[in-house]
């Protein structure tokens, strides 16, 4: 998992930004999922450990690893968004952000 934190980060810095320690617990988060969590369950998982995020930052969180080809955001129509992790042990690739 280590591999795929760094390899995010890398991706990270490459668009000028920062995997802060709240998008780091949003992607470890999402790497050791066995389920498809809203972002509501995120932030309800995280919220126990981090008592400072805020249900806006895992939003955001997502939605950029949703860009950069992390995530894979699952739209539902009358109940909430899903997103499933795309890494897995074998494979760090990330797509290119245009």
């Amino acid at each position: 998992m280590d591999e795929q934190i760094a390899s995010v980060t890398n991706q990270v810095k490459h668009l000028g930004k920062r995997l802060t320690i709240q998008r780091r617990a949003v992607l470890r988060h999402m790497l050791t999922s066995h389920h498809r969590p809203t972002a509501k369950d995120v932030y309800h998982a995280l919220k126990k450990e981090m008592p400072n995020i805020t249900l806006s930052t895992v939003y955001t969180s997502l939605r950029l690893l949703v860009k950069m080809g992390v995530v894979k955001e699952h739209v539902n129509g009358d109940s909430p968004n899903r997103f499933e992790p795309l890494l897995n042990l074998d494979s760090t690739e990330l797509k290119e952000v245009m």
